[in-house]
């Protein structure tokens, strides 16, 4: 276990090395200058320059280069060119939308997906297990922006039942503020959903074929009792990684989904900063989601170890 967990800790600080210096070098290809974008079009060259050289974004690439990682090694990721502030303080300011987001649709997505393919794989002949499968690929296949859209025209317009854009701080008012994320939620669910009933049907079907089971039944022990104690933990295992490799994608989804319902998560910030060419937060942001992403598979790994006594013991 501790091995297991340098090694994710080895792996964490070689992914955050890669990503940031991936990231400074494709951001300086963005066209364009920040001191200029935060000027306005009507900044002269002077202006410009002076406000380049205050960022410290005049030097050579190189050296900029290393000093945002000596500074970044230390946690100091610079100020934000549009909000004037720590990017650090930027970060934590808009981190719960996106994370309360991520971490409850991924409860919903698994308890939804639970029951409905425990169903199916129990039945595979049956009319339930016939439905699910078109109904799978379709939520598998579907944008989520078109899904986001297509609510935001049944709630915002028809049945007005949710609010369709803003946000209020959950720790100040936590019944109003999940009203406004309830939609976002059941969009990055409904993807999720699709693939965690999946992976969790095939996972049962194969361990229905397993002679265990037999010798289960001729021992006189109910079908329900084999589904529920001994296939449905064996199953999930699966899922345990499914869940933690899906969790990037609810990072990337939250990008999207945020500039449609226009949640000052994450993922609206970080287009916005894009938009300003705001680099500190940029790599800030980047960083962060990277570093997170590392963390729950790195969690995800660990249940998965103790869950299966079999990886435990190698």
């Amino acid at each position: 276990m501790a091995r297991l967990i340098l090694r994710r800790l080895r792996d964490l600080v070689i992914v955050l090395l890669l990503v940031g210096t991936a990231m400074f070098f494709i951001i300086h290809l963005i066209p364009g200058e920040p001191a200029a974008a935060l000027l306005g079009p009507y900044a002269t060259k002077s202006q410009i320059d002076e406000l380049t050289h205050a960022m410290n974004l005049d030097g050579p690439l190189i050296l900029q280069y290393f000093t945002w990682l000596g500074n970044a090694v230390v946690g100091d990721f610079g100020k934000s060119i549009t909000f004037a502030q720590p990017v650090l303080k930027v970060i934590v300011d808009h981190a719960l939308p996106t994370i309360f987001m991520a971490l409850a649709s991924t409860v919903l997505s698994v308890v939804l997906a639970v029951p409905l393919a425990l169903k199916a794989a129990a039945k595979p002949r049956s009319l339930w297990a016939r439905l699910l499968t078109p109904i799978t690929a379709f939520g598998l296949a579907m944008p989520s922006f078109w899904l986001a859209l297509v609510l935001v025209l049944i709630f915002g317009v028809f049945i007005q039942i949710f609010p369709v854009s803003g946000y209020v701080d959950l720790l100040s008012h936590p019944f109003e503020g999940l009203q406004y994320l309830v939609l976002p939620i059941i969009v990055l669910a409904s993807h999720q959903v699709a693939l965690f009933v999946a992976t969790l049907r095939e996972s049962i079907s194969g361990e229905l074929l397993n002679l265990y089971l037999r010798t289960g039944r001729a021992k006189g022990i109910k079908e329900k009792t084999l589904l529920y104690r001994h296939v449905l933990p064996n199953a999930l295992l699966p899922v345990i990684t499914v869940v933690g490799a899906s969790f990037g994608y609810l990072l990337g989804g939250a990008i999207v989904l945020e500039m449609v319902f226009v949640i000052p998560g994450w993922g609206l910030t970080l287009y916005n900063a894009i938009q300003a060419r705001d680099y500190p937060l940029i790599l800030g942001l980047t960083l962060t989601m990277a570093v997170v992403f590392v963390i729950v598979n790195l969690i995800a790994d660990l249940l998965y170890v103790l869950a299966d006594p079999k990886v435990r013991v190698q």
